[in-house]
């Protein structure tokens, strides 16, 4: 009887765990597990990126900075020296050497009245072509070689940034010593024609307007006074040296086989002058 009774428990548990599947209760109906429930798509909507405004301003980034040459040698200028027998120290020299210093300064207004050019000067003709803010000007220039060994080129009807001490118009003409500060990148929007509401993207040489010390007896007179007081002062000018190469001769020598005399080859170092053109720092002394 005991036996009968837990077979008939077995039966009934079997039978129960046969209604329940791996992932859950099996359906009665059978149809109901051949049908698939109705799919639920989600849609997400991703927003689009919001596009960035475009600056329609005036944008003046460096391109290309300038860099000055670094001279070739350096020497001493002595004033207790000038005009003393034995001395190659003259007053004329001393005159040469300041109209340089007074082309490589400018004017800017602090006590000592001026401070050391970080570019070439030159004198710039020019015509507005386009006002872009603060006395910035897009301008038809031109302008000579300047800086030594004309490391700065000449521009003929060439399109230039000019950075003004004065307000100005458009379409006015004007002549200005300008300090060349190298390229500049310009992004900026036409407003001239025929390129008339175009954005553009120029590279363009760049010009500060200056002015330069006063080259003249007072003012010669006032620098050798500053560099007795203790004034570091320095110019730099293009010299012209005895060519190394050929010991100023203009060529050099070739031995030739079976001649006496050596073929004279021309230097193309200095081609075929016997000189050579260097950049001299000259330093002032008391």
């Amino acid at each position: 009887m005991t036996m009968r009774l837990l077979f008939a428990l077995l039966v009934s548990t079997l039978w129960a765990s046969a209604q329940t599947t791996t992932v859950g209760t099996k359906p009665a109906d059978p149809a109901a597990a051949t049908a698939s429930p109705p799919a639920t798509t989600i849609t997400q909507t991703i927003p689009k990126a919001a596009e960035a405004d475009e600056d329609t301003g005036v944008i003046i980034t460096p391109f290309r900075s300038l860099t000055l040459p670094d001279a070739k040698a350096n020497r001493t200028f002595q004033l207790s020296k000038v005009n003393k027998l034995g001395f190659t120290e003259t007053s004329k020299e001393l005159q040469r050497l300041y109209s340089a210093f007074a082309t490589q300064r400018i004017i800017d207004g602090s006590p000592a009245g001026s401070s050391k050019a970080t570019g070439y000067l030159t004198t710039i003709n020019y015509a507005l072509v386009q006002d872009l803010g603060d006395n910035r000007f897009l301008a038809k220039a031109a302008w000579p070689a300047s800086g030594p060994n004309e490391v700065l080129a000449a521009g003929v009807d060439t399109m230039a940034v000019l950075l003004l001490d004065k307000p100005a118009k458009l379409g006015d003409t004007g002549k200005i010593s300008g300090m060349h500060v190298g390229t500049v990148a310009l992004r900026f929007t036409a407003d001239y024609a025929p390129l008339v509401g175009k954005r553009l993207t120029l590279r363009r040489e760049a010009f500060v307007e200056c002015a330069t010390l006063e080259d003249s007896p007072s003012g010669l007179q006032k620098f050798v006074d500053a560099i007795n007081a203790g004034a570091e002062m320095s110019a730099t000018t293009n010299e012209q040296i005895s060519c190394k190469k050929c010991g100023g001769l203009g060529f050099t020598r070739e031995a030739q086989k079976g001649q006496l005399l050596d073929k004279r080859v021309p230097c193309a170092e200095c081609a075929s002058s016997g000189k050579a053109i260097i950049s001299v720092e000259t330093k002032f002394v008391p």
